[in-house]
């Protein structure tokens, strides 16, 4: 199984290479051609998102907590997330990355730290809102486990938990296998073309539902729903859809509520 040490020297090679790049990889914008306030907008429209979706079904987080961006890059989320609560912490694996962060932060209500392990840096029930999204599928199911357990150790009780992950992969016979196989290679490939030399293999990894469920077991999972995060043309433009995908990676998004009334 990769190490976390692996994960983080791939991630710190494609942030020295191309941050914005490696986040949102559209091969148009790859090479260091992505506008940084195009760039930014895309996590404002997505938090903006998933905002409305948390109201509609009626587990709006309280906006006067404290949130976390797990996963925050270059902060595109972080700064987004930072308008609605009264602090928001962007934590990453690459130092790069939070370099990057913290040059391009624009809010004095943003904070940016580096987490080199499985366990996160932060007292027991601090947050009142937690959301990651295309990070945790670039890790293998054991850490995106331990994460799990800390996300529901760190949030407060009464806290909403948003996280996506890719569930399955979706394949019209039974070669579905040697199909992933294939699209994993290709994702590589197009890395590795996009940024000019060998390091920075994105790997990719499924969490099915069940073990999500079997994970939490101190918060409810209120929702979950298809999502469009594993499409090619994704590029930070989250979307909700009616099914799962008949191909390729079959995305989901969870809302959790840790147990417990908010406090």
């Amino acid at each position: 199984m990769t190490s976390l040490a692996a994960i983080r020297d791939a991630w710190e090679d494609l942030a020295e290479q191309d941050a914005l790049g490696a986040i949102l990889t559209d091969p148009s914008k790859t090479g260091g051609r992505w506008d940084i306030a195009e760039f930014m907008q895309t996590g404002e429209a997505e938090v903006e998102t998933v905002s409305r979706h948390l109201s509609a079904i009626g587990h709006s987080p309280d906006p006067s907590g404290l949130a976390m961006d797990f996963g925050c890059g270059v902060g595109r989320l972080t700064q987004a997330m930072a308008r609605r609560f009264t602090a928001c912490v962007g934590v990453d694996i690459s130092t790069e990355m939070i370099r990057n962060a913290q040059r391009l932060n624009q809010h004095a209500r943003c904070s940016y730290q580096v987490v080199n392990g499985t366990q996160l840096p932060f007292a027991d029930e601090t947050f009142s809102f937690l959301y990651s999204n295309i990070v945790l599928q670039h890790v293998p199911r054991k850490f995106a486990v331990d994460y799990l357990g800390e996300f529901e150790r760190v949030l407060k009780p009464g806290g909403i938990l948003v996280f996506g992950v890719q569930d399955s992969f979706a394949a019209p016979d039974f070669s579905s296998r040697m199909i992933r196989v294939r699209h994993v290679l290709r994702i590589c490939s197009r890395l590795k073309t996009a940024f000019g030399r060998s390091g920075g293999d994105m790997q990719m990894h499924l969490l099915p539902e069940r073990v999500v469920h079997s994970t939490l077991s101190r918060s409810k999972v209120v929702d979950v729903r298809f999502t469009n995060t594993a499409a090619k043309d994704f590029n930070g433009r989250l979307r909700y859809l009616d099914e799962a995908p008949e191909r390729g990676y079959v995305g989901k998004q969870y809302c959790v509520v840790k147990d417990g009334k908010l406090v």
